[in-house]
């Protein structure tokens, strides 16, 4: 060890007694000067006109100037490795070397040693931009740049080892440069080659080094990543160590690379071994946990213990293929799921390659001369893609209903025998998030709800995109908020083709009835009522009559008149209530995104436009807790007594002296104990507000929130998924934009004035030795 050492020492000296060392290490810190001043001018200027951040630490450093950081190692570490035995060669002390009663693994090791601590001296220097920004922002995470830095630290010592062997096999130090750079290259852009081809994917997937350095750098390590790296490092300093000893024995060619093999074989099996989804340990170094799952999901998989959970991705070759190509599986599908394999490691996804379309697809009028499967082929071709892994409509039939799915690409998860769906989306992000994951592996252990909508008086469903009609809120698949995708089953029923409404459904919702109830259908709605089963009532004020067997049950009124809030902007007759105390508790998901939208606007008061509701009146009820949901704003909403034309709706209408003042109910609550549990009913005066017509407009306000929150309160709490995460707390700056120019001076000027003052010293001191 002594020797090993003795020998790092004196590279160290040859390392900071040359100039192209310290202009190295000068041209690094102005380097990373500049990109931590970018990134940080970046979010400072950001943060100061909007008043929004949030996570600072990372976004910074390794979302920000670290990845400028590690591309800038493509070219210094590569100049500072080219010459650490060339050098020995051109010299000709590498016989001096070999004569020595040293080993070449001691010469070896004592190289790496030395460029490892130069590599140590470059993150001290980075650590002066970490000591800056603990000084730019509140409550910077200590936690990940600790870790962060020990991963930039393993990152620059396997470059390092790559270096010292390239070092090895020439006698010029300008090819070993070049040679080091195509393989830095290659390590990272191996895990593009041969995804196509099933063999080898997961090979050249594993070998790549890119994507590992983004988790350390951003500081979440994991065992595997980190055996990956140990295993590089020790692989090419083997390697350094044959090449050296080629030059001194005379073996066959068989031989020498036969240990070459052995080692490859070796770090095989290691990698195989450690990359065991069983076997890999992670450790999450930032504070607030921002790569680890919710504890609910975690809570969610831990009952997932009796046996393995399978993850089956359905991808139509017609709709959406280009996101599940194969060349792209191990990257999206290590993104969206390994954070879930990290608590489950017997979690296994497969792939199944299908074709189907109906006549409504783009590809079918756009070819109207050719078949189906004709229209696949020609995809396939342009995929580059074997079209025999594609199973026809009739052979995915058997696996799954792609009918029920739309003929699109989802995920359907299985455990023991259930199975829940998880769907991608036609927006930008197209891929699903942790609620809908959560949503659809909460089905598999907690039986879904079923929202059933009565049929058969005209009313609103749930399946149709007609304007007045629910689908958008409730089951379009495609649309990520939509109820379907997180956890909800919808249904609808005719009380003329059954005895009696189940009660074992989450809730009954009765939407604008436009015919009478029958008194046979009156009686099987009051039964259900009576039974303790939960109703949605969203009723018109022009169909009053029909819906008042049903209030009167309730004891409850829809008020004479119309209300009236007349603005520059919209008719007199869209009313936006303000959400009640007790309505921003319907759902816990519903709380916090009211308290976050709270946060960022600072506007405690949170509307549902509604259009041309009237006054709900309850009156005392022994049975019923009531409480408002939806009220309207006393001041400039008035209750309209007399008649209105439609027409004059449109204009700014003004008060009359019969008009009613005061801030009226739109929206109730209504709960009590029951057979053992507590019924729930929500009663409004207006069906239009969750509808396609008012989901889409502009002048809506939480019309969306609120809907899905009404629907997600007859759930008791298990649907949607509530995802608590700990709030970012480096979310804020310390310091304003006049403090950049200071932080510029010092790391632009102060510091590598520094570096060049103490290394000009040190040469000439060198120098008349």
């Amino acid at each position: 060890m002594k020797k090993t050492w003795h020998i790092a020492r004196n590279e160290l000296y040859y390392l900071f007694y040359s100039p192209i060392a310290w202009i190295m290490i000068t041209l690094f810190m102005v380097l990373t000067g500049i990109d931590y001043l970018t990134s940080l001018d970046g979010n400072l200027v950001g943060y100061e006109l909007t008043g929004e951040s949030g996570g600072l630490t990372s976004v910074i450093t390794s979302d920000g100037y670290f990845v400028s950081v590690i591309e800038n190692l493509y070219i210094f570490l590569p100049l500072l490795t080219m010459g650490l035995i060339c050098r020995e060669f051109n010299n000709g002390t590498v016989k001096l070397l070999y004569s020595s009663p040293v080993k070449i693994r001691q010469i070896v090791l004592g190289k790496y040693l030395a460029i490892c601590c130069f590599c140590l001296c470059l993150l001290a220097l980075l650590s002066l931009t970490l000591v800056a920004l603990t000084f730019s922002i509140d409550n910077v995470d200590y936690g990940q740049l600790a870790g962060s830095m020990f991963g930039m630290f393993l990152i620059f010592s396997t470059y390092a080892a790559i270096g010292l062997f390239v070092s090895s096999l020439t006698a010029y130090q300008v090819v070993a440069a070049i040679v080091t750079l195509v393989i830095f290259a290659f390590l990272n852009e191996v895990g593009t080659v041969l995804q196509d081809v099933d063999i080898v994917r997961d090979i050249t997937y594993y070998m790549t080094i890119g994507r590992k350095t983004g988790r350390f750098k951003a500081g979440f390590l994991n065992t595997r990543d980190l055996f990956y790296f140990l295993t590089i490092i020790g692989c090419f300093l083997m390697f350094t160590i044959f090449k050296l000893k080629s030059y001194t024995e005379s073996v066959s060619r068989l031989k020498k690379a036969s240990r070459y093999i052995a080692v490859i074989a070796a770090a095989s099996i290691i990698g195989y071994i450690t990359s065991r989804p069983a076997l890999n340990i992670y450790w999450d170094t930032t504070r607030d946990k921002a790569f680890t799952i919710s504890s609910i999901e975690q809570r969610i998989l831990g009952q997932l213990n009796e046996g393995e959970l399978t993850i089956t991705a359905y991808a139509n070759l017609l709709e959406g293929f280009g996101q599940f190509r194969p060349q792209y599986q191990n990257a999206r599908m290590s993104k969206i799921w390994e954070p879930y394999i990290r608590f489950k490691p017997d979690i296994n996804i497969n792939f199944v390659y299908y074709y189907d379309a109906d006549t409504s697809s783009y590809l079918v009028k756009s070819y109207p001369d050719k078949t189906i499967e004709e229209i696949a082929i020609q995809q396939a071709e342009s995929y580059n893609f074997n079209f025999n892994k594609v199973l026809s409509p009739e052979q995915v039939k058997k696996q799954v209903d792609i009918k029920a799915e739309e003929n699109r690409s989802f995920f359907v998860l299985e455990y023991k025998g259930r199975k829940a769906v998880v769907r991608v989306f036609k927006d930008q992000m197209f891929w699903p998030s942790a609620r809908e994951i959560a949503a659809g592996l909460n089905r598999l252990v907690t039986p879904s709800p079923k929202i059933v909508f009565l049929q058969g008086e005209i009313e609103r469903g749930p399946f149709s995109f007609r304007a007045r009609d629910y689908k958008h809120m409730a089951t379009e698949l495609p649309f990520r908020k939509s109820l379907i995708n997180h956890g909800f089953d919808f249904d609808t029923i005719s009380l003329d083709r059954v005895s009696a409404i189940p009660t074992d459904i989450a809730a009954l919702v009765i939407a604008d009835p436009r015919t009478p109830f029958s008194e046979a259908k009156l009686r099987k709605i009051n039964e259900y009522i009576d039974a303790g089963g939960n109703l949605y009532l969203l009723a018109e004020p022009g169909m009053k009559e029909i819906t008042r067997p049903l209030l009167e049950k309730l004891h409850v009124k829809i008020k004479e008149g119309m209300i009236i809030e007349p603005t520059d902007v919209n008719s007199s007759h869209i009313i936006h209530t303000e959400i009640s105390d007790t309505a921003k508790k319907l759902t816990a998901y519903f709380t916090r995104r009211l308290l976050k939208k709270l946060h960022e606007h600072g506007d405690p008061v949170f509307r549902v436009a509604m259009v041309g509701p009237s006054v709900l009146e309850y009156g005392a009820n022994s049975d019923f807790t009531v409480f408002p949901l939806l009220t309207t704003n006393a001041a400039s909403s008035w209750n309209r007594i007399a008649p209105i034309v439609d027409d004059s709706l449109l204009l700014k209408v003004s008060r009359q002296p019969g008009d009613e003042s005061g801030s009226f109910v739109t929206a109730l609550r209504m709960t009590r104990n029951i057979n053992g549990k507590e019924q729930r009913i929500i009663v409004t005066s207006d069906a239009d507000f969750p509808a396609e017509s008012e989901l889409g407009f502009t002048r809506r306000r939480y019309n969306d929130q609120f809907s899905y929150a009404s629907i997600g309160y007859f759930s008791y709490g298990k649907f949607p998924a509530d995802l608590e995460y700990p709030p970012t707390t480096d979310n804020s700056f310390r310091i304003t934009s006049k403090s950049i120019p200071i932080q510029k001076i010092i790391f632009n000027w102060v510091i590598p004035g520094l570096i060049v003052l103490a290394g000009t010293v040190i040469l000439i001191r060198r120098k008349r030795k």
